[in-house]
């Protein structure tokens, strides 16, 4: 750095000084929390041409973005590629990426030499994000201190599962139900390939049945039903009337049946590109990516690949307890206030437990939860019909 001494009749050092101070006053306001990323929409500083968008696609350090109307209509059929502005990129955020799919943001529109990428589609930096009013997020695999925001913003999680090919995971269905609960989200349980349960035994099935009552007991909506080969079963015209006006996130292992659930609702088309093409030149892809599609029957849905491990974040035994739906009835009449129901005298959940109020599958999901567990369901099936 070069060194100089302030001469207030030298108009260059005097400009020079100048151009510092606004530096450290910006960098001061940023510290301060004045100069925000994410900020209220009616605080946002619009400028011509700028507009209200949401995040479609994430893919890396870019996004796809599509306009919103002030009604809440998303053009999902205008996409541009964004780019989240520079001075954001290296702030302090506990997440993997800076934005997710179904955020709402605003943006400035650019070239393609600002988003350092040639592509034929229009290009946008992402200036602000809004506020979430909701969002599905695990543990980063890659990193225990950060967290993997897979989707904001949505209404309802539709928690897709096999009964086999892949084997149906309970320990799965917990843990998404668990994220719902706490993010006031509507959770609805899909079961598929029905068919493939008559080549199952009798134990297997009554197994099943017994889990999707303990379900339905607790209030649950849960569908039993086989896409491919029925493709008329009322279930899935009931679970397109439920997804209707409202924003739907499908998750759940790779090869459940995600994306033909979303073909039953005549889904707009999206450009397939092969897994070594250009993704950024040819458009979006979607069959590696979280993708927001808008639905001929209505809403919109975020399909989301399969994951492996869905590992959730520490929680409290006072939360994680109050998002197992038969625990709250018996929470508050603990002996000790501090109760984790693991192994504490007086212990009111424990009794429920043993009066077979709670079932014992249900209870090792919350005790795995709340010791900390891998996130990985891979149990083999003797061991799900053994362990239940």
């Amino acid at each position: 750095m070069a060194r100089w001494k302030y001469n207030k009749n030298r108009d260059d050092e005097y400009f020079r000084y100048d151009k510092i101070r606004r530096g450290k006053d910006k960098r001061k306001k940023k510290q301060d929390g004045e100069e925000k990323f994410v900020l209220d929409e009616v605080q946002w500083k619009k400028e011509d041409g700028w507009f209200r968008a949401r995040v479609v696609e994430v893919q890396k350090r870019y996004a796809f973005v599509a306009p919103q109307d002030d009604d809440g209509t998303i053009d999902t059929k205008d996409v541009w590629l964004g780019t989240v502005a520079r001075k954001y990129l290296q702030s302090k955020r506990m997440e993997r990426n800076s934005v997710a799919v179904g955020d709402v943001v605003l943006c400035r529109p650019t070239d393609d030499r600002e988003a350092d990428i040639e592509t034929d589609i229009p290009c946008c930096v992402i200036v602000n994000l809004a506020p979430r009013h909701s969002e599905i997020s695990r543990r980063d695999p890659t990193s225990q201190e950060r967290s993997h925001v897979l989707a904001s913003n949505v209404d309802q999680l539709l928690v897709v599962a096999s009964y086999q090919s892949p084997l149906v995971k309970w320990g799965l269905v917990d843990r998404y139900l668990v994220l719902a609960e706490e993010q006031g989200i509507e959770p609805i349980i899909v079961l598929n390939k029905e068919d493939l349960l008559k080549e199952e035994s009798e134990e297997f099935r009554q197994r099943c049945r017994e889990e999707i009552e303990t379900y339905r007991r607790l209030g649950y909506r849960i569908f039993s039903l086989s896409v491919l080969t029925n493709s008329k079963d009322p279930a899935i015209t009931e679970i397109g009337e439920l997804m209707k006006d409202k924003v739907t996130i499908l998750s759940g292992h790779s090869g459940v049946g995600k994306s033909s659930l979303v073909n039953m609702y005549r889904p707009e088309i999206v450009q397939e590109v092969e897994p070594d093409a250009d993704i950024f030149y040819k458009g979006r892809h979607t069959t590696t990516y979280a993708s927001f599609i808008g639905l001929d029957t209505g809403g919109y849905v975020i399909d989301t690949p399969g994951i492996r491990s869905f590992l959730l974040g520490d929680r409290s035994s006072i939360d994680l307890s109050y998002s197992f739906r038969e625990f709250r009835p018996y929470m508050g009449a603990c002996k000790f206030r501090e109760c984790r129901h693991i192994d504490e005298p007086g212990c009111a959940i424990l009794d429920a437990l043993q009066k077979g109020e709670i079932t014992n599958r249900r209870y090792r999901s919350y005790k795995g939860l709340l010791l900390g567990d891998t996130g990985r369901e891979g149990r083999t099936r003797d061991d799900e019909l053994e362990k239940g």
